[in-house]
C-alpha cells in the first residue's frame, strides 16, 4: 500500500513539474515571438538607432581632436583623402546618408555601393541629388544604371538641373563639403579639395542647404 502511495505522489509531482515546464516553454515562445515582432517595427528600429547614435556621438566627439579637417584627392602631403573620408562617414552612418553630386558614375558607385546598400537594407534612409539632365546621361557624365539600382533598393534620387555643389552628409552630425563629383574625373584624375566637419553649426547649415534642394 505504501508503495502505491509513493508511486502516486511521485507521478503527481512529475505531472506538476512537466506541466510547469510546458507552460514555461510556451510562455517563453510567446514572449520570443512578441519580441521578434516588436523588433521588426519602425518604432523599435528608430529607438535603437537613436540610442546607438547618442552613444556613438559621445564617444566620437570625445576622441576627435578636431571638428573640421581638410581633405583632398591626393594623400602624399599628409591630408585625409576625400574618398577615404566618405567611406568612413558611410561606415559610421546609423540613420541617414545624403549624397549631393551633380554627376554619379558606376565606376565610383561600385566602390561605395556595398556599404551603402547594406545600410539601406538595414532600414537606413538614402537620398541622392544629381543634375539628372538628358545631356548628362547621353554624354556619359552620369549613369542611369546607378540611378536605377539606388531606386530599386529603396533609395530616393532627386534631379536638380541647376546643381553644382558636392556635399555628403551623414546622420545630421557630419558633412563632407567637396569639389569632387562621384566620378573618376572627380576622385581619381583631378586635383580636388574639400572639408570634413562635425561642427554642429556648419552641419546644420549644410542640412538647411540640402532641404532647399529637396523643397525649393
Amino acid at each position: 500500500m505504501l508503495g502505491w502511495i509513493v508511486a502516486l505522489v511521485t507521478w503527481f509531482c512529475l505531472v506538476v513539474v512537466l506541466s510547469l515546464y510546458y507552460f514555461e516553454r510556451r510562455e517563453k515562445r510567446e514572449l520570443e515571438k512578441e519580441l521578434t515582432r516588436f523588433e521588426g517595427t519602425s518604432e523599435y528600429k528608430l529607438g535603437k538607432r537613436v540610442e546607438d547614435l547618442e552613444r556613438y556621438i559621445a564617444l566620437f566627439l570625445k576622441g576627435k581632436k578636431q571638428d573640421t579637417v581638410f581633405a583632398a584627392t591626393f594623400e602624399s602631403v599628409g591630408m585625409d583623402s576625400i574618398e577615404d573620408s566618405l567611406h568612413a562617414m558611410i561606415g559610421r552612418a546609423e540613420m541617414e546618408i545624403i549624397l549631393v553630386t551633380p554627376w554619379i558614375k558606376e565606376g565610383i558607385w561600385k566602390r561605395i555601393r556595398g556599404s551603402v546598400l547594406d545600410f539601406v537594407k538595414d532600414g537606413g534612409d538614402l537620398r541622392v541629388f544629381i543634375k539628372g539632365t538628358d545631356e548628362d546621361f547621353s554624354s556619359g557624365r552620369s549613369d542611369w544604371s546607378v540611378v536605377n539600382e539606388i531606386s530599386q533598393y529603396g533609395g530616393v534620387v532627386k534631379f536638380v538641373p541647376k546643381l553644382h555643389a558636392k556635399v555628403y552628409v551623414v546622420d545630421k552630425r557630419e558633412a563632407l563639403i567637396s569639389s569632387a563629383n562621384l566620378s573618376r574625373s572627380g576622385l581619381d584624375f583631378g586635383y580636388e579639395a574639400g572639408m570634413w566637419t562635425c561642427n554642429p553649426v556648419i552641419v546644420k547649415d549644410v542640412r538647411g542647404f540640402v532641404e532647399r534642394l529637396e523643397y525649393p
